[in-house]
């Protein structure tokens, strides 16, 4: 599975192959269909309001009045700056229906009902956690993060766990599976994707024989990203017995609601091993399909007291979804302290708390990394705090890395970000192509720690979606990340001018002003 240049032959295959691209196709008509439907539903509210203004004067200055409090509004909001000037631009120009475009897309009002739940899952859930040890740490760094962890979004800083780096896909589900193998109590899954081929199959038989034998498995996928989901394959699922959650159905209705996913990736076994990263319960992610090349990606293991944290996060979304609060005490306490002094801190962010966690610990680490500054991501989409950290960094003398793909999945992200890739370069920073692939791990490396996880650098990661990681300054860790960052990097090719051509750059100034809302 692990095998770079592993490609598959077998007719078994080749049929599920088949079955797995029809799935898919269906997926994509089931998104178009809602997003046709979502702009007729809006086109006719726009036409209709947009002929009550023509036939009276008057709307034409409510609606001012109205579109002027609407910016007052969003340029009081924490939305990050950029969103705030194309939203100021969007309703002024559009006065007559901008304000109305403006709450139809406000998760303030649309997404209220779904934080006020949250946070009765989090008060609920709160006097259940377990208690732990404050771990004393020597490094002042790794202090300051941790304590900003704990301050803004409660997650426990641990000791007493060993982490484990996976630099590839592959190699992450291999080692998934084999302690799902040995899965004595429960297993919790939740993916961004969950698609039908060779990995799911595998999933759906050994979990299957799981739930036989006694052992309490629920998954949580979101209904968009899980688009080549089939029906059937559901079925199966919860017909074995499997407990099956959907997040955020897509539904024709005009809304910020639509835009808000679950990105997260976790895997807990018995809450002796978890799991995040950036790989999904698909082919692509361990190769066994190629569609943008070879596919690198990543992933972490924790095994130890860290793996509570992994599960209360899992425990809290399943509570959310199924409007139900769970007895969380037989899922706590069960992994073996480890003979490690190192913290671990497994963390998430999203619409379920009032600040962006995983955008200013970005900035936090950023800003103390002292000797080196790595970074590996699908896409670079930063905003104005996160850029000039990247430059002020690189400036400073810090030997500061991003890995990209050469090839990307989405045309129109990737012309932005290699935009953004070319201003950083001009100003110090290294950018690197990983040769015929698509990189989709998502890793920060610096001299004192490590984040990896489901965090891209962009806009809809750091505002918009639901997302996993782990924060860690373990050294063996450390190590095996910069070994495979090291590797990554002599399978590449630094961007040049030539790689971002002059129509590119036109077509990004153009993408670039919608980039806060992609």
């Amino acid at each position: 599975m692990s095998n770079r240049n592993k490609a598959s032959k077998s007719p078994d295959k080749s049929v599920l192959k088949i079955r797995t691209e029809k799935n898919a196709l269906f997926g994509t008509i089931k998104v178009a269909i809602v997003a046709i439907l979502v702009l007729i539903q809006l086109g006719i509210q726009i036409f209709l309001y947009s002929l009550f203004a023509l036939a009276s004067g008057v709307y034409a200055l409510i609606a001012f009045i109205l579109s002027f409090i609407s910016c007052v509004f969003l340029l009081s909001s924490n939305r990050s700056p950029a969103s705030k000037a194309v939203w100021t631009l969007i309703i002024l120009i559009l006065f007559e229906v901008g304000f109305i475009l403006y709450i139809l897309t406000n998760d303030k009002f649309f997404f209220r009902k779904n934080r006020k739940r949250f946070r009765e899952v989090f008060a609920k859930s709160e006097p259940q956690r377990k208690q732990y040890d404050r771990p004393e740490i020597s490094d002042a760094r790794v202090k300051e993060d941790c304590e900003y962890l704990r301050r803004m979004g409660g997650f426990t800083p641990f000791t007493a766990t060993d982490t484990k780096y996976f630099p590839s896909g592959g190699r992450f589900f291999d080692d998934i599976l084999e302690k799902i193998s040995g899965a004595e109590k429960f297993v919790f899954i939740e993916f961004f994707i969950i698609s039908d081929g060779l990995l799911l199959e595998k999933f759906i038989s050994l979990l299957s024989e799981k739930v036989k034998a006694g052992v309490d498995v629920r998954i949580i996928y979101d209904d968009l990203g899980s688009r080549s989901f089939s029906l059937k394959a559901r079925k199966r699922i919860v017909k074995s017995g499997i407990k099956l959650m959907t997040f955020n159905r897509l539904v024709p209705v005009v809304n910020v609601v639509l835009n808000i996913r679950d990105h997260r990736k976790i895997v807990i076994v018995d809450g002796k091993y978890g799991y995040t990263g950036g790989a999904n319960l698909a082919d692509e992610y361990t190769n066994e399909s190629r569609l943008y090349g070879y596919w690198k990606d990543e992933g972490i293991r924790a095994e130890g007291e860290a793996v509570d944290g992994l599960t209360l996060m899992f425990l809290r979304q399943w509570d959310f979804l199924t409007r139900k609060f769970s007895d969380y005490s037989p899922y706590f306490r069960l992994a073996e302290k480890k003979d490690n002094g190192f913290v671990t801190v497994p963390f998430s962010s999203g619409l379920d708390r009032d600040v962006f966690i995983a955008k200013e610990l970005y900035l936090n680490v950023i800003a103390k990394a002292q000797e080196k500054l790595y970074l590996m991501t699908p896409y670079l989409v930063p905003d104005d705090a996160l850029f000039n950290m990247l430059v002020n960094k690189a400036q400073s003398g810090c030997d500061v890395r991003v890995v990209l793909p050469a090839i990307p999945d989405k045309p129109y992200v990737y012309i932005v970000s290699l935009d953004f890739a070319s201003r950083l370069a001009d100003k110090g920073v290294k950018i690197f192509l990983m040769r015929d692939s698509f990189v989709h791990s998502k890793v920060v490396l610096t001299d004192y720690c490590a984040i990896v996880g489901s965090i891209n650098i962009d806009l809809r990661s750091f505002y918009q979606q639901f997302e996993s990681a782990l924060y860690t300054n373990d050294g063996g860790t450390l190590q095996s990340i910069g070994e495979d960052f090291e590797k990554t990097f002599a399978e590449c090719e630094p961007l040049t001018k030539k790689k971002n051509s002059v129509r590119n750059r036109l077509l990004a100034l153009l993408l670039k002003v919608i980039s806060p809302l992609m």
